[in-house]
């Protein structure tokens, strides 16, 4: 007999967030100095097709996040537009989810952005935008146009930067240093095809006036985001979690549990383990929570190595 959790919480089927990463780019190894669509032309282009011009991007040794190299994006002041830099995909998706990922660095006083789009050809010929993202002198940011979604980011320092594209739902969220900053519309009906990297800079989060653009990127990835299944044989316990919403803080209990050790994982909906604990279960046992993460959806799953059970959690 399955005895699933009592009143505090909805049940969820039976589903976690699995992971391939489509591809990545730490730039370690280029040659500092040299220009990026020269050196990596399987996954780099520029806007027009003009590697090795002012239009291409140098790989650069004054920032990085892992080992000796970035990519440094540069303009030759406000309105004087240089790189423009196009990371390329195997091919455009119209079904599924997907993750870009990447570490952003903004000097003091400068600007920068990218954006994700749908199908790419040099040129930018029909090209559909699927989300715009602006990160400030002033150390604003805003996403497709002011006053929209906006955030914060760090000056001077590195940012982690992720964006989930649901092509399924038709939406985008980008998350940054960790943080939800929202949900919208994802703009291109082509689908999710190419990353546009360019050197243009905004003040602040009016999106005016523009000032000179330089900033670093490294450590980018493009993943793809699957259900996986669990195990049909299901933990065979009283489960309870509460309360439900909560803020981060709330108790898990067992009742009539098979003794055992059992492993505890908290996972978001992008697939990040934000917790992993082990708790001892002599058929009834308790465990306190107190997780410092972002308003959302995540899901617990307890496990003994032969049966299992997840639920959602909702922090608010």
């Amino acid at each position: 007999m399955k005895k699933l959790l009592l009143s505090c919480i909805a049940v969820l089927p039976a589903f976690l967030f699995g992971q391939t990463t489509i591809l990545s780019d730490n730039f370690d190894s280029y040659t500092a100095g040299g220009f990026l669509a020269l050196q990596g032309p399987t996954l780099w282009d520029t806007w027009s097709g003009a590697g090795g011009t002012a239009e291409d991007g140098l790989i650069s040794s004054a920032q990085a996040v892992s080992m000796a190299n970035s990519l440094q994006v540069k303009n030759g002041g406000a309105g004087v537009y240089e790189d423009d830099i196009i990371l390329l995909f195997p091919s455009t998706y119209t079904t599924g989810a997907y993750e870009f990922k990447c570490k952003i660095y903004v000097p003091q006083g400068k600007g920068g952005y990218f954006n994700l789009g749908g199908n790419w050809v040099t040129g930018g010929a029909g090209y559909q935008y699927g989300g715009d993202f602006y990160f400030n002198a002033d150390g604003s940011g805003f996403v497709d146009a002011p006053g929209t979604l906006t955030f914060t980011h760090n000056i001077s320092a590195w940012n982690t930067v992720r964006v989930l594209v649901n092509l399924t739902s038709g939406t985008k969220e980008l998350f940054i240093n960790g943080t939800s900053i929202g949900t919208e519309p994802w703009g291109a009906a082509a689908g999710f095809g190419v990353v546009d990297i360019f050197a243009v800079g905004y003040a602040d989060g009016t999106g005016a006036p523009q000032v000179g653009s330089e900033f670093f990127v490294d450590d980018v990835e493009l993943i793809q985001l699957s259900v996986v299944g669990l195990e049909e044989n299901i933990l065979d316990a009283e489960v309870s979690i509460y309360p439900s919403p909560n803020n981060g803080q709330f108790k898990l209990d067992f009742k009539n549990a098979q003794s055992d050790n059992y492993s505890v994982k908290i996972i978001d909906v992008s697939g990040l383990e934000v917790e992993n604990s082990t708790i001892n279960v002599n058929e009834s046992a308790s465990m306190q929570f107190n997780l410092n993460v972002a308003a959302g959806f995540y899901f617990l799953t307890i496990t003994n190595g032969t049966t299992s059970l997840t639920q959602k959690i909702v922090i608010k």
